[in-house]
């Protein structure tokens, strides 16, 4: 060998020798690693061989087939699509043992670095495993056709579970909701549960005939039991809770009404209320079973009961308000009116003849017979009252009666009293008047005789006769019987306008007097300082002594401007002769 290099060496130079030895590692390393490449690309593919393996391992095509087994003893036209499925889920099974042989043969091929060999038998295992796969699949097809029964009645299975468990839960987080019936939810539970495991067992043994009759009863136990749900808890609100409230309310109002004294034993409270909380027992004993059929129509029965009870009570108790707040006020009424009936006989009896008054013996009549009648409505009602024996709505409608005819009869009463009262008032006014007239015409006669006017108008002395024959008048006329009422008011009229109207000329005719009298006396003063003030006075006096008043006290007015400017205005003003002594 060391020959053999040192004959190298001496062919070769030693640079040409490193290159080829270079490249000799090189093509070895190049080798290792195509080498490692091919190796691990055949580990790749026996990886996906042996994946597409396990797939095909994994579909539970024995499961499947023993159900199709069990189901076409049951079901006879399916026993030769069974029979096909079975032949062929043998052959597959011989296959897959023979991939199995092949997976690892490769895979010792493989680890002996035989890869060349073993890319060649993957590439046939490809094939048998396409092929493969495609028979897989359609058995796999063919085996859930046979059991779509199965899988449709699971799905449906499954949902109802899912169902249940979200009423399971509900039920458990609102347990107070259900009160009594809690208990009766817990066996329908435990009861459902064991209708689950009925059904799986009987898709178990492949009768899924008897689990489909499982199914539907499961379906309607929880249908019963979501129905339960719902609407128990209301139920027991309105038995539990709203209706023995509104007893206690009724209870309450009774004895309230009772108290006050109205009269409700014709309603039988008690033993309605006693019939409504029989009732609500039979309805609580009812949910309680879960049975709640006819339970909300008798809770509302019973709320419909109680409703017409208070209704009834506060119709009763407001009837008894109305009467006994106001009867009184009508039976003064009555007794009133039979005061005024007695009056208005005993002042016709009296003004018939005196005024000639129409004759009213056959009203008074009808008027009395009214009044019996009105009589004896109260009494009746009264009497009722007292008894404490009919109910207060009815006593009502009497008393609305006897308040009706009350109510008319007081208007007929009122209309023949004011008659009467009218006419007698035309009298009683006019003998008020004539003595009014009377006073009037004294002092006026009073007034003239103490002012002592020296010289009055013959007028007056006529005027104050005139006035003094008409209040003679209206006595004869008052004497007469029967009175004439309107001649009488005629001339009351007349008299009252001319006595006012004459005591209203008096009244001006002395108080100008005085005035006359108080200028004259307060231009006395300037008679001997002044002669023509001492003239024109003396021509106002006479002026005063002839009855010539307003021509005296214009020039005696005249004769006080000359030495006062503006003095006379508040003689007339006020008519106060002090202000003349002031001003002076």
């Amino acid at each position: 060998m060391e020959n053999f290099i040192n004959n190298i060496k001496n062919v070769v130079s030693l640079d040409i020798l490193i290159w080829i030895v270079a490249a000799i590692i090189a093509i070895i390393i190049l080798t290792i690693i195509m080498m490692v490449i091919r190796q691990k690309k055949a580990k790749k593919q026996l990886d996906d061989c042996e994946i597409r393996y396990n797939n095909l391992k994994g579909i539970p095509l024995a499961f499947k087939l023993n159900k199709a087994v069990a189901l076409s003893r049951v079901n006879e036209l399916m026993a030769e699509g069974v029979d096909s499925c079975r032949n062929d889920f043998d052959e597959i099974q011989d296959k897959l043992k023979e991939s199995s042989v092949q997976l690892a043969e490769i895979d010792d091929l493989i680890y002996v670095h035989k890869v060349k060999t073993a890319l060649n038998r993957m590439e046939a295992l490809d094939k048998e495993l396409t092929l493969l796969e495609s028979r897989v699949a359609n058995v796999n097809k063919a085996l859930d056709e046979v059991l779509e029964q199965e899988n449709e009645q699971r799905v449906h299975i499954n949902r109802l579970k899912d169902e249940f468990r979200l009423i399971k839960r509900k039920i458990s987080e609102n347990r107070a909701s259900y009160a009594q019936s809690y208990e009766y939810l817990e066996m329908e539970i435990a009861n459902i549960e064991k209708m689950f495991s009925s059904f799986e067992e009987w898709m178990f043994a492949s009768e899924f005939n008897k689990a489909a009759d499982e199914q539907k009863e499961i379906r309607e136990h929880i249908a019963h039991l979501n129905d339960l749900v719902d609407i128990l808890p209301g139920m027991y609100e309105r038995a539990k809770g709203v209706l023995p409230r509104a007893i206690d309310e009724v209870g309450y109002a009774y004895a309230q009404a009772k108290n006050k004294g109205v009269y409700l034993e014709h309603l039988e409270v008690h033993k309605n209320l006693d019939f409504v909380s029989d009732m609500l027992k039979e309805s609580l004993n009812r949910l309680r079973n879960g049975k709640p059929d006819g339970v909300n129509e008798d809770l509302n029965d019973c709320e419909k009961r109680i409703i017409q009870l208070q209704e009834q009570i506060t119709k009763e108790e407001k009837a008894f308000d109305e009467v006994d707040e106001n009867l009184d006020i009508l039976f003064d009424s009555v007794k009133t009116m039979n005061a005024d009936v007695e009056g208005i006989e005993e002042l016709y009896n009296r003004v018939y003849e005196r005024f000639g008054f129409e004759n009213w013996t056959d009203r008074l009549k009808e008027v009395n017979a009214k009044l019996a009648v009105l009589n004896d409505m109260q009494r009746k009602l009264q009497l009722v009252i007292q008894e404490q024996k009919e109910p207060y709505t009815s006593i009502l409608i009497a008393y609305k009666e006897l308040e009706q005819s009350s109510a008319v009869f007081h208007n007929e009463v009122s209309e023949m009293k004011q008659k009467l009262d009218t006419a007698c008032s035309d009298e009683e006014r006019a003998k008020k008047q004539m003595v009014k007239l009377q006073l009037i015409l004294n002092e006026i006669r009073v007034k003239m005789s103490k002012h002592r006017l020296p010289s009055v108008s013959k007028k007056y002395e006529d005027d104050l006769h005139r006035g003094e024959v008409m209040i003679k008048d209206i006595h004869v006329i008052l004497d007469n019987s029967p009175l004439d009422v309107k001649h009488l008011n005629a001339e009351l009229r007349k008299a009252i306008d001319y006595i006012y109207t004459l005591y209203n000329s008096v009244n001006n005719l002395v108080g100008m007097a005085v005035m006359v009298e108080n200028a004259i006396v307060f231009g006395n003063r300037y008679r001997s300082t002044y002669p023509d003030i001492d003239s024109e006075l003396t021509r106002a006096d006479l002026c005063f002594r002839n009855g010539q008043y307003t021509k005296a006290l214009k020039i005696s007015i005249q004769c006080i401007e000359k030495m006062h400017p503006g003095a006379y205005e508040k003689l007339i003003a006020k008519k106060d002769p002090h202000l003349l002594k002031e001003e002076a």
